[in-house]
C-alpha cells in the first residue's frame, strides 16, 4: 500500500468512526443545542468520509471500514462511561476526548505524509483536522 492509499484509509477510518460514534451519543439524553451540534458534526464526518472512499476508489483501491473489535470496543467505552454520569456535560468532555485523540493522530500522519502525498489528500486530511479542531471548540460549550 502506497503513502497516499495508507493517509486515505487513515481519513476515512477516523471519519467513519464519527459517523458511528455520534449516534450512539445522540441516543442518549443531551440538550437540543448539543444534539444539533452532534448531528452537524455527523454530517461533517460522513462528508470526509465519503470523500476519502471517492478519492481511493479513483485511484483504484478501497479504503477499509475500521474493525468490527474497534467498533465494538468503541461502543463499550461509550457505554461504561455514561453508566452514572450522562449528563451533557460528561458527554461534551467524552467528545472532546475522542476529537484530541483524531486531532493528534492526524497531525502525526499528515507530518509524516507530507512530503511525498497527493495534493487533495492532504487538503483532505486538512479538512479533517480542522473539523475535529472545530468540534473541540463546539463541545467545550457544553462542559
Amino acid at each position: 500500500m502506497d503513502k497516499d492509499t495508507k493517509l486515505l484509509s487513515y481519513i476515512h477510518k477516523n471519519a467513519a468512526m464519527g459517523t458511528r460514534t455520534i449516534p450512539q451519543v445522540l441516543s442518549l439524553p443531551q440538550s437540543a443545542a448539543m444534539s444539533r451540534a452532534l448531528n452537524s458534526q455527523l454530517r461533517e464526518y460522513k462528508s470526509i468520509a465519503q470523500a476519502a472512499q471517492a478519492h481511493a476508489k479513483s485511484r483504484g483501491e478501497t479504503v477499509k471500514e475500521p474493525s468490527h473489535a474497534s467498533q465494538a470496543m468503541s461502543a463499550m467505552m461509550l457505554r461504561m462511561q455514561t453508566l452514572t454520569d450522562r449528563s451533557t456535560s460528561h458527554l461534551a468532555e467524552m467528545m472532546i476526548q475522542g476529537s484530541t485523540m483524531g486531532t493528534v493522530q492526524m497531525t502525526r500522519r499528515l507530518n509524516q505524509f507530507h512530503a511525498n502525498a497527493d495534493k487533495e489528500i492532504m487538503e483532505l486530511g486538512k479538512k479533517l483536522l480542522e473539523t475535529e479542531e472545530r468540534n473541540i471548540q463546539q463541545m467545550k460549550l457544553y462542559l
